[in-house]
């Protein structure tokens, strides 16, 4: 399950910098370094979890 929208940066008015995926806003951080490192370690969670989901399905599909 692949998000489609990638996760960019941009510095709200008042100086915080902020991860969103389309208009969401997923996490932030005070510097644009700490927003990267944020962005950096959602796409490591995201891929962990469709590696996970794929190795689900692979054994279901074995226990039919």
């Amino acid at each position: 399950m692949r998000h489609t929208e990638q996760l960019t940066i941009t510095q709200t008015p008042t100086g915080y910098w902020s991860v969103r995926r389309g208009a969401t806003h997923i996490t932030g951080a005070m510097t644009r370094k700490g927003a990267e490192a944020e962005r950096d370690l959602l796409r490591q969670l995201g891929s962990r979890r469709d590696r996970r989901t794929v190795r689900r399905l692979q054994a279901g599909a074995r226990g039919l």
